[in-house]
């Protein structure tokens, strides 16, 4: 989907759009459970600088990083983004980003991509580490078994002697 910037003349524009539960995150791991719904508002800011803002909710399944178990995780984000034209972008210079940059993206053909900005926007929500529960124990490194749903009989690895403060710092943990 794209907002055409020839329909935003010297108005707003005002969109809401739900995707399909077959929207494309483009990334294996990631199963969408709730198709994303987007509202947002798109008016001129400086220039030929739009600015866009708006709301998204998704909800989305990802991998527990310690034992693999898909669990949910719900997006209700808001954003503040601009978009500037692709032809003010010169790779040849060495500008240093500021804050603002960060919130900057660019556009093409006088369009902007609302499924990039919604995948985009999926990801930065997106917790840094995916964790079903903070006590998950993860998986057992010899046999694989889910040390969350049940034990196992593997011996309890060696520990080189210098590394055996590190070991009963984590037990006492």
């Amino acid at each position: 989907m794209y907002i055409d910037l020839t329909q935003l003349e010297d108005e707003e524009l005002r969109v809401e759009h739900r995707y399909d539960e077959q929207f494309d995150l483009q990334d294996p791991d990631l199963r969408l459970k709730t198709a994303p719904k987007v509202r947002l508002v798109a008016r001129w800011a400086t220039g030929r600088d739009v600015r866009v803002r708006g709301r998204l909710e998704a909800a989305v399944e990802v991998p527990c990083d310690r034992c693999l178990t898909y669990f949910l995780v719900p997006i209700d984000v808001e954003f503040d983004l601009f978009y500037a034209p692709i032809e003010t972008l010169t790779p040849e210079e060495d500008v240093p980003l500021t804050p603002k940059d960060l919130a900057y993206g660019f556009y093409r053909d006088e369009k902007i991509d609302v499924d990039g900005l919604v995948r985009e926007q999926i990801f930065l929500a997106l917790p840094f580490r995916w964790l079903c529960a903070p006590s998950c124990r993860g998986l057992c490194p010899q046999c694989g078994i889910d040390l969350n749903k049940e034990s196992c009989s593997c011996a309890e690895e060696t520990v080189a002697p210098y590394w055996s403060a590190l070991r009963d710092l984590k037990r006492s943990m």
